[in-house]
């Protein structure tokens, strides 16, 4: 069921980069054809070949791993995006602002 829904991510990542699977497949370095095998949820990747996807495809690696992106709503998604590509120093301070807002929503 995990490779169903990495790969499900996968594509959606991909189309959303704009990216053909050869395109993907090429900056990835694996086959156009593995790349559709793992869309398709047919392949079960190394996590080091997720790490690179998801770089590839300039996400968290987390991301490949939510269920469903139907879930998350449009505007979440954008601001995700935007976070993803602040550096590492900008990302951990929003996390300690969400993290303690969710403990004083909490209490």
């Amino acid at each position: 069921m995990i490779k169903k829904i990495v790969g499900k991510n996968i594509r959606y990542y991909r189309m959303q980069k704009g990216l053909s699977q050869r395109e993907a497949a090429s900056l990835v370095g694996i086959t156009p054809p593995y790349w559709g095998y793992l869309e398709r949820g047919q392949k079960n990747p190394s996590i080091e070949l997720v790490a690179m996807i998801s770089e590839v495809l300039g996400i968290r690696i987390s991301l490949l791993f939510v269920e469903s992106q139907e879930q998350l709503s449009e505007e979440l998604m954008h601001y995700l995006q935007m976070i993803n590509g602040m550096g590492n120093k900008h990302i951990n301070f929003i996390l300690t602002i969400i993290k303690a807002y969710i403990n004083v929503s909490v209490k």
